[in-house]
């Protein structure tokens, strides 16, 4: 299970029996809209069929409440036609907020994450049709359909972004946002006591569902704080909270190797150097070990002073427990080694693989095998040759063409036999020019939902300025 369920609390439970729900009210639209929000996407029509069997509709005349700040939070609502005001005590009979939302949108979703009272009052403000999603319903749910816990990811990371939500996690007080992506997003915070800037890893609540998920990852953590090594992120601590893990990393300053990819062209001096580093660390945690068996572009960060540092390791396992039956996380398909597809044990030389693979996609601008579906990309891993990269690019140097081919076979017998020998086959790496801005301005802007339209005129004016300006990357999330 993801939380257990707080007792009801007297306090805050409500004693009053209940009116059947309302027949809808003519003026409702037929038809509902809560498919469309954000917080379902990218699931399966199987897995919206499995909330769907589950959803009750209610409906609600103006003037109902909905919701009551304080009662017990045992349900989702999703707001399905309709529009409700959303009112929070302030104390002395003041409201902390006022405000207005329209279909569809989910409302009082913090029930799915912490068992704590309602923080608002929800009232309709017109004829309004809610779906409602027990607690105890949506944790079933995630039992059959682990995917469906994406939206516990969703709802937790929308929640730490928005200023009046949640501020915490743990003993850590967020104070952005770094980056998001399918399986975990990371945001920045500061230890309380210390003032230190950390980065906050949050993983997708779907991590959790998988067998022995949990006891793998408390024993894989306590190995990979203990890591110490410049080309590797360092690990700080660990906190549980809203229903998943947190991990507490440095605050880097530089970029993403896939978003250099993404933009640039890298040097082959500059590739070498990233190759470099990477194996050494690797060569490091394969020492202690551990398998990181998830080496990808997105998973490498570059300092501003041109520092390749391994990030996530979060399916990280020592080799002796790789291949656990029971283990259904083999890493991301585009990168993924034929041995770790298959289930085998696994040894240093997967991740070189991966990096292989990655190595291509830095010379070449893509990966080298592509297919419609997971399945059919997997297959090309254990059975289609691979592209020859100089055949892409015809200026190839041919020490990182030697490292790809030689990386990259399909048996891990065929590959070198650890990251150094693989490193050697790499020409010495001249000084070049930084792979990221030399300088970089952070700006957080925090405000209320009515100052929003001032707030993205002022982006807006700054993006404008900004636009063609030399040697210039703005980034606006």
């Amino acid at each position: 299970m993801l939380f257990r369920r707080r007792r009801r609390d007297p306090r805050f439970h409500e004693t009053r029996t209940l009116a059947p729900p309302r027949p809808p009210p003519s003026e409702l639209p037929t038809e509902g809209k809560w498919q469309a929000l954000d917080l379902f996407g990218d699931l399966t029509a199987d897995d919206l069929d499995a909330i769907t069997a589950r959803l009750e509709p209610r409906t609600y005349a103006k003037g109902d409440v909905i919701l009551r700040e304080g009662a017990d939070g045992d349900a989702l609502y999703l707001l399905d036609a309709g529009v409700v005001g959303v009112t929070r005590a302030a104390g002395g009979g003041r409201r902390a907020f006022d405000r207005r939302l329209a279909a569809p949108t989910a409302l009082g979703e913090m029930a799915l994450i912490a068992a704590t009272p309602r923080t608002a009052t929800v009232t309709a403000e017109s004829a309004v049709r809610c779906m409602r999603l027990a607690c105890a319903d949506f944790e079933t749910l995630c039992e059959d359909h682990p995917a469906l816990a994406q939206v516990l990811t969703r709802l937790v990371g929308d929640r730490l972004r928005e200023l009046d939500a949640i501020r915490t996690v743990g003993k850590y007080r967020i104070t952005g946002v770094l980056g998001r992506g399918a399986v975990a997003q990371v945001f920045e915070a500061r230890h309380p006591e210390l003032g230190t800037p950390v980065a906050l890893k949050m993983l997708s609540h779907a991590l959790l569902y998988h067998p022995q998920f949990s006891s793998q990852f408390d024993r894989e953590a306590r190995l990979v704080a203990g890591l110490d090594h410049p080309g590797i992120v360092r690990v700080f601590d660990f906190e549980r909270a809203y229903g998943t893990r947190f991990i507490v990393m440095e605050r880097l300053e530089g970029t993403l190797l896939a978003e250099l990819i993404e933009r640039t062209r890298l040097r082959p001096d500059a590739i070498r150097r990233v190759l470099r580093d990477v194996c050494a660390a690797l060569h490091y945690a394969h020492q202690r070990g551990l398998v990181h068996r998830d080496i990808k572009p997105s998973n490498i960060f570059v300092t501003r002073d041109g520092q390749a540092k391994l990030l996530d390791f979060g399916i990280a396992v020592h080799r002796e427990r790789s291949a656990a039956p029971d283990d259904g996380r083999v890493g991301t398909p585009a990168y993924v080694a034929p041995e770790q597809i298959l289930g085998h044990p696994l040894d240093g030389r997967a991740d070189l693989y991966a990096l292989g693979i990655t190595a291509f996609e830095l010379v070449c601008g893509e990966v080298p095998y592509e297919a419609a579906e997971v399945v059919g990309l997997l297959r090309k891993h254990l059975h289609a040759p691979l592209p020859d990269p100089a055949t892409l690019t015809p200026s190839l140097p041919d020490d990182l063409r030697a490292f790809i081919i030689a990386t990259t076979h399909k048996s891990a017998d065929d590959r070198p036999r650890d990251c150094a020998e693989a490193a050697a086959l790499l020409s010495p790496t001249a000084p070049g020019d930084p792979l990221v801005p030399s300088a970089r301005h952070t700006i957080h802007i925090d405000h209320t939902r009515a100052a929003e339209p001032a707030v993205r005129a002022a982006l807006d004016a700054l993006r404008a300025a900004l636009d063609g300006a030399d040697g210039v990357e703005l980034r606006i999330d």
